[in-house]
Formats: C-alpha cells, sequence, structure tokens
C-alpha cells in the first residue's frame, strides 16, 4: 500500500466510507447485528439522503466456519437506523479473505444461507442427547435462523416451555436444527421429548424420539 493509499484509507476511516475493493472481492457471508451507535458525523452528497457515520458490533457467519464478532464502522442513511437498530436484523456482509477481521455491509446483496461447522464437546447437541437429563417441552414458536448444521439441516429458533421433568416448568428459546423428517412436528402446542444439559438454557429436542404423549 502506497503513501495515497495511506491517505484515502485513513480518510475513509474518518468519514464513514466503504472499501469499494472489498465490497467487490469480499466473501459474501452472513451478519447479525448485535448492536449499532450513531456518530455525530454525517456526510450529505449534493441532494442526496443524509448518511451519518456508525459503528455496528456484528456476528459474522461464514461456511464452515465459526461465528465470531467484529466492529465495522460505516456510512448508513439515517432512514434507515430505525430499522438497523430493532433487535434480530441479519445483513449481507463482504470479509476479505486474507484478513477476516475487514469486514464491511453490503447493503446491496441478500444475507447467504450458511452451513455452520460441526459442533463437538459437552456443549453440544449430540452430547447433550447422549447425556442430558429427558424432559417434555411444548413448542410455542419457531423461526429459521438462515444458518445449517454440519449435516445442512437448517437451524432453527425455537421458543420452548420446558414442561414436565423440571421442579418448575420455564420458557427458553434456543436454536436447534430441524431434520426434514421432523417438519411434521414444528407446530404451536407440539409437545416434544428433549433433554436438558448442564444448564437452563442447554435443551436440545430429541427429534429421533417423536411427539411426546399428551
Amino acid at each position: 500500500m502506497g503513501f495515497f493509499d495511506d491517505i484515502a484509507q485513513g480518510f475513509r476511516k474518518l468519514t464513514g466510507g466503504v472499501d469499494e475493493e472489498l465490497l467487490t472481492t469480499g466473501t459474501l457471508a452472513r451478519g447479525e447485528v448485535l448492536g449499532v451507535q450513531p456518530s455525530g458525523t454525517t456526510i450529505q452528497v449534493m441532494n442526496g439522503l443524509v448518511e451519518r457515520n456508525t459503528t455496528f458490533v456484528v456476528r459474522v457467519m461464514m461456511d464452515g466456519q465459526q461465528p465470531y464478532d467484529v466492529q465495522i464502522t460505516q456510512r448508513v442513511q439515517e432512514v434507515l437506523l430505525p430499522q438497523l437498530q430493532e433487535p434480530g436484523v441479519v445483513l449481507a456482509v463482504r470479509v476479505d479473505p486474507a484478513d477476516h477481521s475487514r469486514v464491511a455491509i453490503d447493503f446491496s446483496s441478500q444475507p447467504p444461507e450458511v452451513r455452520l461447522p460441526e459442533s463437538t464437546g459437552p456443549n453440544s447437541a449430540a452430547h447433550i442427547l447422549a447425556t442430558g437429563k429427558p424432559v417434555t417441552v411444548v413448542l410455542v414458536a419457531d423461526e429459521k435462523l438462515g444458518v445449517t448444521n454440519s449435516k445442512g439441516d437448517p437451524v432453527h429458533a425455537l421458543t420452548l416451555t420446558i414442561a414436565t421433568g423440571v421442579d418448575t416448568p420455564y420458557q427458553v428459546q434456543v436454536g436447534n436444527a430441524v431434520p426434514a423428517s421432523a417438519l411434521p412436528l414444528v407446530y404451536p402446542g407440539s409437545k416434544l421429548h428433549a433433554k436438558i444439559g448442564a444448564g437452563p438454557n442447554d435443551v436440545v429436542v430429541d427429534w429421533a424420539a417423536g411427539a411426546a404423549s399428551a
């Protein structure tokens, strides 16, 4: 990188400008917005919309890799900020293949579906299903998260009521992979077998066990 490139990069950082090369050549990935902090710096070109320099904390998800969090400073049209500050916003991002800390939000693309790496260890679904405490749960709501597990099964955000097998019933939201064979069981009010791991939020539905008796 030459002297004038350094100056250009410094100016982009100061004003929140996007590295156009990164947007063109970066790897398309999925970004979950965890935090949004608008600054006092704004730019308006001619009669265009006002853009505000904004710092985002984003969880980046790439195919076959563990998610990681990164901070991105980028100009955003002010009219979009209220939407971006809502919970659960997911955006397309571009990641430098040689430096995964360099990430830019790509507002012109749709966030891709990504495949997560295989999970192992005591907090993995396989371990909890093998060693966890049996309970029954009631499905309250579900939503696809746009990611799959290592086997290609889509991961859903499941809102569950832990109904039996615990001292006091409680509600929890967990991410569980749902195989195609289990889709007939995914509806509000469905009573299911599950296992609980070390913590009260470590809940995995045992789809292979089928529906629990009413």
